[in-house]
């Protein structure tokens, strides 16, 4: 086979695989186009948090995050992964190891590596791949000077509320929390989590509901933990419990079917059920979104796996009648500013991965300009830029980091 030959069929290849996993991006993606400059350097930097966030399945007591700045000629694209839980040691190097084939790529190749990744089930993980596109999808929004969001084909520009969260079941620190929202005009909505027993969450749940008042909505997220049942009818029992006494929804309050989750909704009209796992990663997500699964469905950022699909999802579920909403990860940096376009983008009822204070701190000093801010009224606002459109003064941002890798 001749050279050309070769390259022609690799070329194709290429563009097929684009095409099938990224649609919205394939326009921007043809070989021989801005996109095919090269990715120079990729940047990693160990941003780490002290503070504990309390779940009903453990507790992470620290978290060891990385921020990552990918580069190609004078552009660059900023993300963010929670990388470890726990693991003061933790190592930049043990999540490095694939990010190094990426450098020396042309961004068209690295799109195209990473749709054949999800493709054919390749080695990547789901957090790698997003962690990736991430950078890649702010970096090609800089080359092609046009918003990600816009890349991706999200017409939504409206403002979208902040969601406030407590993971606590201490009730004075609960109390401590409700108040804060307050202080930071984020107490109209709020996200509590829950632990899988009725008469705690229920006072976990009045502890903040008697701070923030009945106009505020809240909604609950017990991860799975209500598990002593064995009829959808007993587990409704529950639901329907926390609907009378005002609750407005509940996100996976337990493992379940599809069918089991449009007939739970069924038996507990009062509260909106949020499916999140079912969802997970996003491309397994359009096949198990079903109408009547709930009335809120979560996108939640680490598990989604694709920005690309993350659109197509948001959109079958709105097609069906139904809303999407932003969830977290517990993010504290460039992935707030990312998600929180995403949000605005697809129109969500609210956004969860929002800059949170003590977490955000040392991060917020290294801002030197971004597109999204918080309005008065606790509202996620942007003046959206090319990419993600955010700078950070690199120097503070190292010097404030745990640790550092530039491949």
């Amino acid at each position: 086979m001749n050279i050309n030959r070769r390259k022609f069929i690799e070329t194709s290849l290429k563009a097929t695989a684009i095409a099938a996993v990224y649609p919205t991006l394939t326009s921007f993606l043809v070989p021989g186009s801005k996109a095919d400059l090269t990715i120079s350097t990729i940047e990693l930097f160990r941003y780490d948090i002290t503070i504990p966030r309390y779940f009903s399945w453990g507790t992470w007591l620290n978290r060891q995050h990385l921020f990552m700045k990918i580069s190609a000629g004078e552009h660059y694209g900023w993300s963010e992964i929670p990388a470890s839980t726990n693991n003061p040691k933790f190592e930049i190097s043990s999540w490095s190891g694939y990010l190094n084939r990426f450098k020396g790529m042309t961004v068209t190749d690295a799109y195209a590596t990473m749709a054949i990744e999800q493709h054919e089930g390749g080695s990547m993980t789901h957090k790698q791949l997003e962690f990736l596109e991430m950078g890649l999808l702010d970096l090609l929004g800089k080359i092609q000077n046009k918003p990600s969001i816009e890349l991706l084909d999200l017409s939504g520009r409206g403002a979208v509320p902040g969601l406030f969260c407590i993971l606590d079941k201490d009730l004075k620190k609960v109390e401590e929390n409700a108040k804060v929202s307050m202080n930071e005009n984020l107490g109209s909505f709020m996200k509590i989590k829950m632990y899988g027993e009725k008469e705690v969450d229920t006072e976990i749940y009045q502890t903040v509901r008697n701070i923030l008042g009945k106009e505020a909505m809240i909604m609950s997220d017990p991860n799975c933990g209500y598990k002593k049942w064995e009829t959808i009818d007993e587990l409704a029992i529950v639901l329907n419990h926390f609907a009378y006494v005002g609750l407005n929804a509940m996100e996976d309050p337990a493992k379940m079917t599809d069918e089991q989750w449009i007939e739970l909704q069924r038996k507990a009209p009062g509260i909106s059920l949020i499916p999140d796992e079912p969802l997970r990663p996003a491309w397994k997500g359009l096949e198990n979104a079903q109408p009547g699964m709930g009335h809120i469905y979560n996108l939640h950022p680490s598990c989604m796996g694709s920005f690309s699909h993350v659109a197509k999802l948001a959109n079958k579920v709105k097609d069906f009648g139904a809303k999407v909403m932003i969830g977290d990860d517990s993010l504290v940096g460039p992935a707030c500013n990312a998600w929180q376009q995403i949000a605005i983008g697809t129109g969500a009822v609210w956004v969860e991965a929002i800059e949170k204070t003590g977490d955000s701190d040392n991060y917020l000093k290294c801002i030197v300009s971004k597109p999204t801010y918080r309005k008065s009224n606790g509202k996620f606002a942007a003046k959206l830029k090319p990419g993600f459109g955010l700078e950070l003064d690199e120097k503070l941002l190292k010097s404030i980091s745990a640790d550092y890798l530039s491949l």
